[in-house]
């Protein structure tokens, strides 16, 4: 290698890798004013450590900042930035953080151009809130628009035969119908009741002000700077300037009496070391883009296994269409976790809105076999509903947010008709098969044989008569008196909690200290943790999220991502993957009944 292309290859790394010492200050004197953005709180799962830099956080890594952050004596206040979108179960894991650092005597300033109700939540808690003149505060009361397309299906000769057990297990009833079903008005209303209950008095509580003037605010919409701090929804008027020397005297300082954090906590990024030596230089390359994670100590520990996305069968992606969950990665990582002696407990940190109905019953198998030698917690994310709440059903114990999405106890099954299509743009089926119903069974020409319906209502019926008795054997309830709140129904956590569908109220750091309790009476403090399944490698990475292009239904998901967001892309994910190997063309289904996006 030349000198000149090993000099071109440093000048490129060592700025990122080895930013210049005289950019570093030390300003340990000086209490800290720490900037946190909850725009950039991580993903649930385990992150690998990224390329030419540091490992990213993730959500509970995040958490754990915000802990130590609070404990800091060289922290005085945090500066919190515009934010928008935490979902409900996450907002409230953060905002008990962040009382803490508050009740610890960290205090909370927050500058925002504007406002809105998902904002709001968090920056009530500031003791110092402002807005400029030119600013705004938006408080929408959440709802939730759902789009019903059989008739624009109908233009191009698609309809979809749906077929569900449960009045209120009403997944995919947007492309079958016209209208929404009462079922499916019942259960909206009932989450976003809790959702607008749970601001309101959140708001209130962090401004200390009476719930009618927080409600006077969602009556307004849309309230001016003067009217949001008439209400007491904000502390003051002004530019960022002024905020500036207000957080200063809220401090007992003077502005440049105080040093401001950026990144809190960041990790350093990897030491090149000696690089003289080209071929070192290659050496040090492939131990960037494959760094080794650090040993655990030896000793009890506890494992955190990470199931997010749509379950289904095989192996777990995260790619340009989106987060699944494959049941042989989880059920791989929680028999990793059985086997390891040293793993006294397990906590199964949810966020699915359920799936393929075999690839959960798979996966609570494996839950099944891991309780045999230790205790398992289930720790419920934004969602855990269908196939989300089946992998659940069967922990020892099941910790959920009151804003958690869970139950939604059925099975529903879609099938395109597409006949019509090809008469429209002029296509004709034929079929050629040999053996019993070999011919019948095209629904490429037929769409849902009559003879394929009955059987696979049959077995919907079997599947919903197994789901209400695993759940009634593991929530060691009256299987009668749960079916009665089973049928599809999606329920917040607060709801769950009183019919019994969960133990209690906590985040995953309740979830952790449970089962360090019930793992030996370990302290969660100190006891080291085991993150599963094992984050992928660069390469691993770089397979997963260019692998999928070369399939055909690739592009369909990148456009229900883009035109319907995340809960979309989601939603139709079991749809839209590649079947697995030996799988037949439909899947029944136990997934959340919608795609929903509050705003």
């Amino acid at each position: 290698m030349s000198g000149s292309l090993v000099a071109c290859l440093l000048g490129t790394l060592l700025p990122i890798l080895d930013p210049p010492t005289d950019s570093k200050k030390d300003d340990a004197a000086k209490p800290q004013l720490v900037t946190i953005d909850l725009d950039d709180l991580g993903d649930e799962d385990p992150t690998p450590r990224a390329p030419f830099g540091p490992r990213q956080r993730n959500f509970l890594a995040e958490l754990e900042r915000l802990k130590k952050l609070a404990a800091d004596p060289a922290v005085a206040a945090i500066r919190l930035e515009p934010f928008h979108g935490l979902d409900g179960a996450r907002a409230t894991d953060v905002l008990r953080e962040l009382t803490a650092a508050k009740a610890a005597g960290k205090k909370i300033v927050c500058f925002a151009e504007a406002l809105d109700r998902s904002a709001l939540l968090f920056a009530s808690l500031a003791d110092l809130l402002m807005i400029p003149p030119a600013g705004e505060v938006a408080l929408e009361a959440p709802s939730a628009e759902l789009l019903y397309m059989k008739e624009l299906l109908a233009k191009v000769g698609v309809r979809y035969d749906v077929l569900h057990v449960g009045e209120f297990k009403t997944a995919y009833e947007d492309m079958a119908r016209d209208t929404m079903s009462d079922g499916q008005r019942v259960a909206m209303r009932a989450l976003l009741k809790e959702r607008y209950e749970t601001t309101v008095e959140t708001i209130a509580k962090n401004r200390a002000i009476d719930r009618a003037k927080v409600e006077a605010g969602f009556e307004a919409v849309l309230l001016s700077p003067a009217e949001a701090q008439a209400l007491g929804l904000i502390d003051a008027v002004g530019y960022e300037d002024e905020f500036d020397a207000k957080v200063a005297a809220l401090l007992g300082r003077a502005p440049d009496a105080l040093e401001k954090v950026e990144e809190y906590g960041k990790e350093e990024g990897p030491d090149l070391g000696e690089l003289d030596n080209p071929f070192a230089l290659f050496g040090k390359l492939k131990e960037l883009l494959e760094p080794q994670d650090e040993e655990l100590p030896d000793g009890s520990r506890i494992a955190i296994v990470y199931a997010s996305g749509a379950i289904m069968s095989g192996e777990s992606s995260v790619g340009f269409d989106g987060a699944t969950m494959g049941a042989d990665t989880i059920v791989e990582a929680l028999d990793t976790a059985r086997d390891d002696e040293q793993v006294k407990a397990v906590v199964l940190r949810i966020n699915s809105p359920g799936g393929s109905a075999l690839a959960s019953d798979l996966i609570w198998r494996a839950v099944q076999r891991c309780r045999e030698k230790k205790p398992v917690i289930a720790s419920m994310g934004g969602v855990a509903a269908s196939g989300g709440y089946w992998i659940a059903m069967g922990c020892d114990r099941i910790l959920a947010q009151p804003s958690t999405l869970t139950g939604s106890i059925g099975v529903v099954a879609a099938v395109p008709n597409l006949k019509e299509t090809w008469e429209k743009v002029g296509i004709n089926v034929e079929v050629v098969g040999y053996g019993p119903h070999a011919e019948e069974l095209s629904m490429m020409r037929d769409g849902l044989p009559q003879v394929l319906r009955s059987k696979l209502e049959a077995s919907m019926q079997q599947i919903y008569a197994e789901f209400v008795a695993k759940a009634a054997k593991g929530r060691k309830l009256d299987p009668v008196a749960l079916e009665l709140n089973a049928r599809g129904r999606v329920w917040s956590g607060r709801e769950a909690k009183e019919i019994g569908l969960i133990d209690g109220f906590g985040g995953l750091r309740e979830a952790i200290a449970m089962a360090c309790f019930l793992g030996g009476r370990l302290d969660p403090a100190t006891t080291p943790r085991r993150e599963l399944p094992e984050a992928p490698d660069f390469f691993e990475q770089l397979k997963e999220q260019f692998g999928g292009l070369v399939s055909a239904k690739a592009p369909l998901a990148l456009l229900a991502r883009e035109f319907g967001g995340e809960a979309v892309a989601q939603a139709l994910a079991p749809f839209l993957a590649e079947p697995a190997p030996g799988q037949p063309r439909w899947q029944l289904q136990c997934t959340l009944p919608f795609a929903l996006r509050i705003r």
